[in-house]
């Protein structure tokens, strides 16, 4: 298994190249199979949405990178995804990432009777969420009252 500093530099590493392109690290996952380490990346362009095809690219390069930097001495299996579209929104870069879009906010507690809320996200701030609702009224939810988000498809 890898320690904590080997994927610390293979997700900077990644991020380098990632970076310049327009695509966003989500999430990179190490396991063990058989006598080779899986590393599995979780990748989204910046502002959502990427290809099969991308990934496909993304995989290779992330494989020469691997090559040239010598990032992992073992065997290993790349593995390339899309987080989807229903993924959830997670972090302050989730929702700007679906600004202008719909969403739907399952919450901890009722706000203003409801413990789900539905509508057009229209900004995002360092402490919650603006959306208007189908009755063209703006609500505030604080990050803190959200349970889990997901962009409505």
């Amino acid at each position: 298994m890898l320690s904590r500093d080997s994927l610390k530099l293979i997700q900077d590493s990644v991020r380098q190249i990632l970076d310049p392109l327009g695509f966003d690290l989500i999430e990179l996952k190490s396991m063990r199979s058989n006598n080779s380490t899986i590393l599995r990346f979780l990748i989204d362009r910046t502002e959502g949405g990427i290809t099969l095809g991308e990934c496909s690219q993304l995989n290779n390069q992330i494989g020469q990178l691997f090559d040239e930097k010598n990032l992992i001495s073992e065997r290993y299996i790349l593995e390339v995804f899309s987080p989807g579209l229903d993924r959830l929104l997670v972090d302050i870069k989730d929702f700007k990432r679906v600004l202008d879009k719909r969403i739907h906010i399952f919450l901890n507690e009722k706000q203003q009777d409801e413990l789900e809320l539905e509508g057009k996200l229209i900004k995002v701030d360092v402490r919650g969420i603006f959306i208007i609702n189908d009755k063209e009224s703006e609500q505030f939810v604080l990050f803190s009252k959200i349970n889990k988000a997901k962009q409505v498809i």
